[in-house]
């Protein structure tokens, strides 16, 4: 008997949805087991919390970078006001956020410029912060700062590639370098920020979860290394939350239109042929759609930055749902990806995340 590709796939579906049923009935009662744990450690962090009480914010400094806009612009603004002294670095002085933050007028609020990807910045940076709390340490360090880019694995152009990740990836592994002197005085905390897109990669955004993947890998080994020293290390990794923090905004969707130009200007004429010109207009249409589905307050991930840097016994990983909808897709993708074969993993990512080549 032969079968076709779709009889092949339809007999696969029904072997899969067996398998499940008969898991969940013989290892049913370890599932409810597993899920009582995980009840038991949720009070036991919750009255341990309790306990201990919060970190005293008094004296205590954090630099934060990014904070022209999103969630560094946020995080600064709720910082301030509950004591502690915070360095808000800025990409440019210039900026709405930047401006938004000098005119709050206060001295616990420190405006500069930092430019992650550029060594003398950073350094300039590391002076004026170790003026402040030369004696103390440094609290935190909240790398913030990121950029987001769309494109194909063959489109995205290699000076992309490379700016990408010398921001997101390189820029972070330059601030802790920098300041890993300082919070190991302190015995204080790093917060990194990701993505859940730096979990499981996605196509069409290729540059941007390689960066974010090399991110994750780098906060796992700074918090093996630092453990010894004092130093906390979280991972902050939120979902989707893309048209709340500015990265989808009529400003962000220009660079990101001026991004898809570039890569059109650059490709080589196989590359268009392949393609097509209506590719690139499908995947700029479709960012504008996706900025349309994300949560409409970036309050959950101030709320995870808060805990992080408050909570006695902070988490390792804050995987923040963010959506207009039900549930986050970003987030089921996470949670089921390490508990599913490859093959039907794909099929789930496909089913949320479909790439079609438009012509």
């Amino acid at each position: 008997m032969e079968l076709d590709l779709q009889t092949f796939k339809k007999i696969e579906a029904v072997g899969w949805t067996v398998t499940f049923c008969i898991l969940f009935f013989f290892f049913g009662h370890v599932f409810i087991f597993l899920g009582i744990c995980f009840l038991v450690r949720k009070f036991y962090m919750w009255f341990k919390t309790r306990q201990l009480g919060l970190v005293d914010p008094k004296g205590k400094v954090v630099v934060v970078t990014g904070c022209d806009s999103g969630f560094g612009l946020g995080l600064a603004k709720r910082l301030y006001p509950k004591g502690f002294t915070v360095f808000a670095t800025c990409l440019s002085l210039e900026s709405d956020g930047a401006k938004l933050l000098k005119n709050l007028g206060t001295d616990r609020l420190k405006v500069i410029q930092l430019d992650i990807t550029n060594d003398d910045s950073v350094a300039r940076c590391l002076r004026l912060v170790r003026e402040e709390c030369s004696n103390t340490g440094l609290y935190s360090l909240v790398n913030n700062a990121g950029l987001n880019m769309m494109g194909d694995v063959e489109l995205t152009t290699m000076e992309q590639y490379l700016t990408v990740g010398n921001i997101n990836m390189y820029g972070m592994v330059r601030m802790c370098r920098a300041f890993l002197p300082l919070l190991r005085q302190a015995k204080g905390r790093v917060l990194n920020v990701t993505s859940a897109k730096g979990l499981y990669a996605i196509p069409s955004c290729v540059s941007y979860t390689m960066s974010k993947f090399g991110a994750e890998a780098f906060s796992d080994t700074l918090r093996q290394e630092m453990r010894q020293f004092g130093v906390k290390v979280s991972i902050i990794e939120p979902c989707n939350f893309g048209g709340a923090t500015g990265c989808m905004n009529e400003p962000a969707l220009k660079r990101i239109k001026a991004d898809f130009d570039e890569m059109w200007r650059e490709a080589s004429d196989d590359v268009k042929e392949f393609y097509g010109h209506a590719h690139f207009v499908q995947q700029f249409e479709g960012c504008k759609k996706a900025a349309l589905t994300s949560a409409p307050t970036i309050d959950p991930v101030l709320d995870a930055f808060e805990d992080a840097l408050c909570n006695p016994c902070p988490k390792v990983r804050y995987l923040i749902p963010g959506s207009n909808s039900f549930f986050d897709f970003y987030q089921v993708l996470t949670i089921f990806m390490p508990y599913l074969p490859q093959t039907l993993f794909d099929k789930l990512l496909n089913y949320f995340v479909p790439y079609t080549i438009y012509k």
